[in-house]
């Protein structure tokens, strides 16, 4: 009876729920087997040395290769913006044929010049096909450029003036040289110190006087040279150069830019100077700050004298900036010089390849 009791009530009564328990394993009370993740397997020591050392590598590697990737870009670019100014360039030089000249393309400009010297010959036609000599040919722009408006009334009037002064109007450059036999017909001067042409002697000492009374005093560093006192200035410099690291040729290119060679140098025709203010007689550039230098370039011409080789004619003088270096060519043609604001070579392209051919013979 109380067995079929407790029965029934086993029957009857719903079943209980038991929690779910982990299952123990070995290792100790409370151990329990634990699932490892993959990000922990990485990050234990053994693993993650490796991994570290693969993506130092690849960082390396990108930015190898991202540095090559930007230099062949600025690489590319500025050989571009080359490419492009050279073609800009070239082309200006085609379309002006005076610009030649002022690079030194002399062969070029005598070539142009004897086309001009020829138009005399010709009929009124083929003189037309050759263009007028106001600047037609190099076109109107390049004729602006170069300084030079060439009419047959001032190559006239270049020619009249060469005429009446070949021997003061000589030109001695790089490519003119002065003839051995040339006599400068010298005379001394600075109480004997230097030797000058005697024929600029005279308006030397007004030019000198009228500065004095303007307030200033000067120092004439150098005058007449011979050619071997200039090849031996030549030697100097080239000597200084090379001590400071520079080859032969490169210490003799730096050289000619202020020192000419032998036989090339103005110096030899006793015709030019080399005048500092008292103030300063740094042979450089920092004369042209000086007012007595100031005072020479405004008033030199009144008394036979120019700026041999001003700032802004380098490219046709083919000599630096000398803000010291006078040279005599007389009263008359300094003034025409000076009204025209051109250099010694520019009056010569102006008169002809006459002219220019001409001077190499005085003597």
């Amino acid at each position: 009876m109380g067995r079929a009791l407790q029965a029934d009530m086993y029957e009857n009564r719903e079943p209980r729920v038991v929690a779910w328990k982990e299952p123990m394993y070995g290792g100790g009370a409370g151990s329990r087997r634990r699932t490892v993740s993959q990000a922990e397997v990485q990050r234990r020591p053994g693993g993650s040395r490796k991994n570290a050392r693969r993506r130092t590598r690849r960082k390396t590697q990108y930015k190898i290769l991202r540095g090559i990737l930007i230099y062949f870009i600025i690489a590319g670019i500025a050989a571009t913006c080359f490419m492009l100014f050279s073609l800009l360039a070239g082309g200006k030089e085609k379309v002006h044929a005076e610009g030649l000249v002022e690079n030194g393309g002399t062969v070029v400009g005598n070539a142009l010049r004897g086309l001009f010297s020829k138009e005399e010959e010709l009929g009124d036609e083929d003189a037309d096909a050759f263009g007028e000599p106001d600047g037609a040919l190099y076109g109107e722009e390049g004729a602006a450029e170069s300084g030079l408006v060439i009419t047959p009334e001032i190559r006239q009037e270049c020619q009249n003036l060469y005429a009446e002064n070949a021997s003061l109007l000589i030109l001695v450059n790089k490519e003119h040289e002065l003839p051995v036999s040339y006599d400068a017909g010298l005379r001394s001067i600075c109480e004997g110190r230097l030797q000058a042409a005697d024929i600029l002697y005279e308006d030397l000492c007004a030019m000198l006087k009228n500065g004095k009374e303007a307030g200033f005093q000067y120092w004439i560093a150098s005058a007449y040279r011979d050619r071997s006192c200039q090849q031996g200035l030549v030697d100097e410099d080239v000597e200084k150069y090379m001590a400071k690291g520079y080859s032969y040729e490169a210490a003799l290119k730096k050289t000619y830019e202020y020192t000419m060679p032998a036989g090339k140098s103005e110096h030899e025709t006793g015709l030019a100077l080399d005048i500092l203010c008292s103030t300063n007689t740094m042979m450089d550039e920092s004369q042209k700050s000086e007012p007595g230098n100031q005072w020479l370039v405004e008033h030199c011409h009144e008394y036979g004298f120019i700026l041999r080789y001003p700032e802004d004619k380098e490219g046709t003088t083919g000599i630096r900036y000398e803000p010291w270096h006078f040279r005599y060519v007389g009263r008359k043609a300094a003034a025409y010089l000076k009204e025209k604001g051109w250099t010694l070579e520019e009056f010569y392209e102006a008169a002809g390849s006459d002219a220019a051919l001409f001077s190499a013979t005085i003597y």
